[in-house]
């Protein structure tokens, strides 16, 4: 059996689901995000954020936890959901996570300058304030493995956020067995 047989079939939707994640997430403004603090205890929050080139940036101080969090831990997971109001069934909510690796960005290098740029320019001028405070740190997450789900038996696993791949989950929801034979 080749390799290529041991894993899940592809579905052919996959760059037209990758597009429409994309699209999904280019609606929002914040993101949920887990941390881990430095005893492993997780920390739930939310941030304001860009999408750019396959990846995700944070403009965070360091007087939020989840700062210090990516700091001490790169290891996080982030997710966007569609807004309650918008969703007829909570069980199905459309919701999109991803694993991300965090990394500082040197502030005042290029691409600092960039992001902060793209900041403002989907922030507005607030950021003109915000990026001469000294304890706010720009955060890169590169996304790696990642979930869409559009609702009841349509769940798909994706490979980051550029990647043309996303694979239907097919198993997973299996009903209880009657006790009466």
């Amino acid at each position: 059996m080749t390799e290529q047989n041991n894993q899940a079939p592809k579905t052919d939707e996959g760059a037209d689901l990758v597009a429409e994640v994309r699209d999904f997430i280019a609606t929002r403004k914040l993101l949920n995000l887990a941390s881990l603090a430095e005893d492993g205890q997780p920390h739930a929050s939310t941030a304001p954020f860009l999408a750019a080139d396959g990846n995700f940036y944070l403009y965070v101080s360091d007087l939020s936890e989840h700062a210090a969090n990516l700091k001490a831990n790169s290891k996080a997971s982030v997710i966007f959901n569609a807004d309650e109001a918008d969703t007829k069934q909570a069980f199905a909510r459309l919701r999109v996570t991803f694993n991300v690796a965090a990394s500082l960005i040197e502030r005042d290098g290029e691409a600092w300058r960039n992001r902060i740029e793209q900041l403002r320019e989907k922030f507005g001028p607030v950021m003109d304030h915000l990026k001469d405070l000294e304890d706010f740190n720009l955060f890169e997450l590169k996304p790696s493995a990642g979930r869409y789900v559009k609702g009841f038996g349509r769940a798909y696993a994706l490979e980051g956020l550029e990647k043309q791949v996303a694979l239907h989950l097919k198993d997973g929801h299996k009903e209880k067995k009657s006790d009466a034979a």
